[in-house]
């Protein structure tokens, strides 16, 4: 036994336990069918732990949108280096954007619900401004492609538009597909489709 492995503390364990069983109940049965005792029970703690940690069901949700979008965050960071193929670095902003998906599917499922679904009362959260982010750092790297000559003339926002578009179809095939017909090896073919009409 390795005495300077030290496991993880009962307090965190019992977050994670309320943050695991909460987003399974949201994308099972609905954020407004899901009561706290629902919650608590599924977690295997108490009422009070879920307060102290959270203190309402409101909390939890908007603990686990918090989470999503932490995972997200990285893709949000500036263009990159100014020098280097503009392609390239889309490529990998969809591919990473792709793998973050995969890896949260069940977040993403209960975005999509709250988002795209009837409504069900949970608390705001600003999905718009984080979508809007990652449009414009899109059309900003397209811009820079197009200035250094990587890409024809054209208009940046409408470009990003189209390689969003493919993005997302590939991100709904993987979380509601079933048997989810394009993988990353096939959205980067996809998306080279695009890349061939846009080069210079």
């Amino acid at each position: 036994m390795n005495v300077h492995k030290r496991a993880a503390s009962p307090a965190l364990d019992k977050k994670e336990a309320l943050l695991k069983a909460a987003l399974e109940l949201f994308t099972r049965k609905g954020y407004a069918a899901t009561s706290v005792r629902e919650i608590v029970a599924a977690a295997g703690v108490t009422k009070p732990v879920l307060y102290y940690y959270f203190e309402n069901k409101e909390g939890i949700y908007l603990a686990l949108m918090e989470q999503l979008f932490s995972r997200l965050a990285p893709l949000m960071e500036a263009a990159g280096p100014e020098s280097g193929s503009r392609k390239s670095l889309l490529l990998d902003k969809f591919d990473r954007a792709f793998g973050v998906v995969h890896e949260n599917s069940d977040l993403f499922r209960l975005m999509h619900a709250i988002y795209y679904g009837p409504p069900q009362g949970a608390p705001f959260f600003d999905f718009d401004s984080y979508h809007a982010r990652f449009h414009d750092l899109i059309a900003r790297i397209v811009a820079q492609g197009i200035a250094a000559g990587e890409f024809r003339a054209g208009d940046p926002t409408d470009i990003s538009w189209a390689l969003m578009g493919a993005s997302q179809v590939a991100i709904e095939e993987q979380l509601f597909g079933g048997h989810a017909r394009i993988d990353r090896a096939r959205l980067r073919r996809i998306l080279n489709v695009i890349f061939e009409g846009i080069s210079a």
